[in-house]
């Protein structure tokens, strides 16, 4: 279903256009070939023989709806995992969220949002760190009215999200303890997030574009909205109104976190740009009270870094790695290790694909074939700082210390020699000095540090 009859130039325009005009996702206006595979599945499902056929059946008022929400889900990238980015969680735990629940220690009520939460990662992850904080702020955490919303355009991951069970792959950098703690296992690599946190959280169908109506979306204020790498798929204009909506949301001094690549970062004069140790955030104005700003951590300007050189080979794999996360993170893991070996077998010196491969191998529990493919990565990309840092974690947790020490300071030595903004090639946003901190940091404070990073 995907060759000149389904998709003759015409037609099919005219579907990435609607698909466009529904979801914003300009991400598919140049990556027509993702966006074939995904509607040549449906078109199979329903018998649609041409786009013509199926845009009627988008269209139709008795099943159109219906459709595009299956289409939405189909469509939408859901990958995540608990603790995603873990310099944003480092500003969450150290400044963020201490400052709000200071702000809000009278009424002992916080509103977060988790905007294009997929199967709900981010806000039981947030659900998880606010736990801790106030219970270590000796607070007690059942007289606090505490409301996280997670929305998603996927009613496919917000079903799942309210299952609140997750594979090993999706908690691969939650250390044993830290799983033990805040999830029960239902089966042999399944577990299930306990009560009290998702308790926590409510989740919902909102498509983003619903803010630029009046009176769309969710109504504030919140204290707290987390949109990662939701923008990234909307043109930069689109992006900038849908940041403005989302700071009419705000509660006076409230914060917005955004992802790492989304594709504006200056929001003024509507919200404060925040330089935090490795991120960047964003504050609601606050009524002038005449005390001064609560401080926050001082940090030098940040320096623009050179983008990373990839070889062509790897920059061309960036759809298939996109595809078999997506894959992955829908609970397909063993399909997407099969779809990695399947490109390798065309291209076996693809860095990229043998890490994840490797990633989803351990996170699947195959540790010897984790093993060796992190390792091939080293052989194959010498300098690869995560592949160290994962291996070295990998082997400590089965007894090899000698080796994962000798790695660990490979990684080290090899950070050192990178810009400190540089982003990690398969860091996941991580940056050069943002894992030397991390690194400096684990032996004080292992809960949440070490949800991130592998050591």
């Amino acid at each position: 279903m995907t060759g000149p009859a389904a998709f003759p130039p015409a037609g099919f325009r005219r579907l990435v256009n609607a698909v466009t005009l529904r979801t914003g996702l300009h991400y598919y206006v140049d990556k027509t070939d993702l966006l074939e595979q995904v509607v040549g599945a449906r078109m199979r499902l329903h018998g649609c023989l041409t786009c013509h056929d199926y845009l009627a059946l988008l269209s139709d008022e008795a099943r159109g709806d219906a459709e595009w929400r299956e289409l939405e889900s189909a469509i939408t990238i859901g990958e995540t995992f608990f603790f995603r980015y873990a310099e944003q969680f480092q500003a969450l735990e150290h400044t963020i969220l201490p400052q709000l629940i200071r702000r809000a220690a009278a009424t002992r009520h916080l509103r977060v949002w988790s905007i294009g939460c997929s199967n709900g990662a981010e806000p039981y992850s947030l659900a998880i760190l606010l736990t801790r904080l106030l219970e270590e702020a000796d607070m007690v955490v059942a007289d606090w009215h505490i409301e996280i919303l997670g929305t998603d355009i996927s009613d496919r991951a917000l079903e799942q999200a309210r299952q609140a069970e997750f594979s090993a792959w999706t908690l691969r950098d939650i250390p044993p303890a830290r799983r033990q703690a805040w999830f029960a296992p239902v089966g042999a690599r399944t577990w299930r997030l306990h009560d009290r946190y998702r308790r926590m959280v409510r989740f919902s169908y909102s498509n983003i574009l619903d803010l630029l109506r009046p009176d769309g979306g969710p109504a504030g204020p919140f204290d707290l909205i987390l949109c990662r790498n939701v923008l990234i798929y909307f043109a930069q204009a689109q992006a900038v109104g849908l940041v403005r909506a989302m700071a009419d949301r705000l509660a006076p001094g409230g914060w917005l976190l955004q992802g790492h690549s989304e594709p504006v970062s200056d929001f003024s004069p509507f919200l404060e740009t925040v330089r935090l140790p490795g991120t960047l955030a964003f504050r609601a104005a606050r009524p002038a009270t005449g005390q001064p700003p609560e401080p926050v951590a001082p940090r030098a300007p940040r320096r623009d870094a050179p983008p990373v050189a990839l070889p062509a080979r790897v920059a061309d794999s960036t759809a298939i790695a996109t595809e078999i996360r997506r894959v992955a993170d829908s609970g397909h893991v063993r399909r997407g290790m099969q779809m990695c070996r399947d490109y390798l077998a065309r291209h076996p010196v693809d860095a990229r694909i043998h890490f994840l491969f490797a990633v989803l191998a351990w996170g699947e529990g195959s540790l010897l074939q984790a093993e060796e493919s992190f390792r091939r990565v080293i052989y194959l990309c010498r300098d690869h700082v995560m592949a160290r840092c994962y291996l070295a974690r990998m082997l400590e947790d089965s007894g090899g210390w000698a080796q994962a020490r000798r790695l660990r300071q490979q990684m080290i030595d090899l950070v050192r020699r990178c810009p400190p903004d540089m982003v990690l090639p398969d860091g996941d946003g991580l940056t050069a000095g943002g894992l030397l901190r991390l690194v400096r940091q684990i032996s004080d404070r292992p809960a949440i540090q070490q949800a991130r990073v592998p050591s």
